[in-house]
């Protein structure tokens, strides 16, 4: 019995110590839901040149005061113009890892980290259609690896929630002749603990 009241007597000191403590950041994630970008590329027909859009994801883990690692990922669709159709389009999905610097400054979090991870380019090239057949069209496919920084601002609206900025640059490139560069601007919600 004495030894049960001497590790509960334990515990609760320890308790107590680390209750004191301020709360330490775990994780948070969520989605970037506007993510307006630009598109620089090339395929064996012409320079692609354009604005893209599209939604994204991410999952951030905090490790001592100022490291956090974890997992991004998300899509960017390009539209554009051939000489006989505006109906063309680029899109690169990609999912990795990251790591990088934490620093807070009251209600703001500032992020500096580098991402690499696959990612995926699907291009639909038209050269002619009539109305919806298309007379000569393209299909590519391509596997990539896909790398950019990325610097967040977050600003924490509670406790729970953030708002979020993001830029990066997406980078990478298929074979010798054609690459993908892609500099993007991300807003989104973050969820805390």
């Amino acid at each position: 019995m004495k030894k049960w009241v001497f590790f509960f007597v334990i515990c609760a000191n320890f308790s107590l110590i680390f209750a004191q403590e301020p709360k330490k950041e775990i994780y948070s994630g969520g989605m970037l839901f506007y993510q307006p970008g630009y598109t620089i590329a090339h395929n064996p027909h012409q320079d692609i040149v354009g604005f893209s859009n599209s939604i994204g994801g991410i999952l951030r883990f905090y490790f001592w005061d100022h490291f956090t690692c974890g997992i991004y990922g998300g899509s960017q669709k390009t539209h554009y113009n051939t000489t006989h159709s505006p109906n063309s389009y680029m899109n690169l999905g990609y999912g990795g890892l990251f790591a990088g610097g934490v620093l807070k400054s009251g209600k703001f979090r500032f992020v500096l980290s580098l991402f690499a991870g696959k990612g995926a380019i699907t291009n639909l090239h038209i050269e002619s259609e009539n109305q919806s057949v298309l007379q000569n069209a393209f299909l590519y496919k391509y596997g990539v690896f896909v790398f950019s920084p990325i610097f967040s601002t977050d600003y924490m609206l509670t406790s729970k929630i953030s708002f979020t900025t993001q830029i990066l640059f997406l980078t990478t490139q298929v074979n010798k002749n054609e690459y993908f560069y892609n500099p993007t601007f991300q807003i989104g919600i973050l969820f805390n603990r």
